[in-house]
């Protein structure tokens, strides 16, 4: 990945801010308002429009609006610093248990580190057009290798068309559990790719998307060559995605289906997941992925290979594998909550499997967070995983 410099970052950043201002200053249309004091359709779909992720940002605080009050464009964000220990010595904030490795080491200890990656900064337009509502967004962070800035998230919304980089449409944005680390369970479907997108979400709670989507498909290596690479292969065809959701205030249900073109071979898979509130403080989460070739639509499995492998005779087959996560969530009060996650990956072994295959992995993470003031939060949280291979 190309480098950015900061100080070009921060100078291309002010450049446009000050650009955009300039102009609309110089025309008269812009007001820099507080999203908290003003009344405006706008302001409510720049709410409605916010990611439940727990690790994206909220609305941004403040915001420019036209004089027509059409238009609306904000700039948002946040910093973030955590402080982990690892027993073990070889981890980074983000636990990904399929990379634990099996052998042991004489000269790992432990490691304590601080990481401020992952901070984000994001750029958002809401608009009323003649064909519809519009929104544009720009996020991205600083977690790239020396705290490069990377892209989280790149869209461009209109009515009911999605165009650009986002989570997947097979992704349950509602149903995701809150953790400090930032990757999550292994079983999630914690996954942004480029797409096409296209559905609706209509009054009495169900929704309905299609999406076609990057096609990313990998292999391990080491089953033809001995080496532990991975290997990127090329696709002719998108990813389509279909999803269907209903949703009430106390509770949702989602299920998405996924149709992969593989090479001489069909992917697929289904992913079932919700969530329900059982009192007005406690909360339980839950998602279920399974399929044949779809590694890459699981957390701990994309991009490590296990999409598909190599048979003896030359042909191709797919890894079918099981993801699944189950969180609760309790609310001491208003500003403090606790959690608690499981999950596991499960991947089928084929026949004369070697070893080192990856059988299964787990994860458990119970946390605490607490609001310290307004605008801060305070998270505190141990986590565990594993992995076990085919010998």
């Amino acid at each position: 990945m190309k480098k950015i410099d900061k100080g070009t970052l921060v100078a291309f950043i002010l450049l446009f801010a000050f650009t955009s201002l300039q102009k609309l200053e110089a025309q008269g249309r812009a007001r820099i308002m507080d999203t908290d004091t003003v009344t405006n359709s706008l302001i409510r779909q720049l709410r409605e429009k916010t990611s439940e992720i727990f690790h994206d940002p909220a609305p941004p605080r403040f915001v420019m609006i036209d004089k027509s009050e059409r238009f609306l464009f904000g700039m948002g964000g946040y910093a973030a610093c955590y402080t982990y220990y690892d027993g073990t010595g070889f981890l980074s904030r983000d636990m990904s248990a399929v990379l634990i490795p099996t052998e042991s080491y004489k000269l790992r200890g432990g490691r304590f580190n601080l990481d401020a990656s992952g901070s984000r900064l994001f750029f958002k337009l809401i608009g009323d057009t003649s064909i519809g509502k519009l929104e544009a967004y720009i996020e991205g962070g600083f977690s790239g290798e020396g705290y490069t800035f990377s892209l989280k998230h790149a869209y461009v919304e209109i009515r009911h068309l999605l165009i650009g980089h986002t989570w997947s449409n097979i992704m349950d944005l509602r149903a995701a559990p809150a953790t400090v680390d930032g990757a999550g369970p292994g079983g999630m479907n914690g996954l942004r790719q480029p797409q096409f997108r296209y559905g609706w979400r209509w009054t009495n709670g169900i929704s309905c998307f299609a999406s076609l989507e990057d096609p990313e498909v990998t292999m391990l290596k080491a089953l033809v060559t001995g080496t532990n690479d991975v290997h990127i292969m090329e696709q002719r065809f998108p990813d389509l995605i279909v999803s269907l959701g209903y949703e009430k205030p106390s509770w949702h249900l989602r299920l998405a289906g996924v149709l992969r073109f593989l090479e001489k071979q069909r992917g697929y898979g289904l992913a079932f997941s919700g969530h329900a509130s059982l009192t007005r403080r406690d909360e339980i989460k839950f998602q279920v992925t399974g399929g044949a070739g779809i590694g890459h639509y699981i957390q701990d499995l994309g991009g490590m290979g296990y999409d598909v492998y190599i048979q003896r005779d030359g042909s191709y087959d797919k890894f079918t594998a099981l993801g699944y996560y189950a969180a609760y969530e309790h609310h001491w009060s208003e500003k403090c909550f606790s959690g608690l996650v499981y999950s596991q990956v499960y991947v089928q072994p084929f026949e004369q499997a070697p070893g080192f295959i990856c059988h299964h992995t787990n994860y458990a993470a119970v946390n605490t967070f607490l609001d310290i003031y307004e605008h801060g939060q305070l998270g505190m949280e141990g986590v565990y995983g594993n992995r076990v291979n085919l010998d």
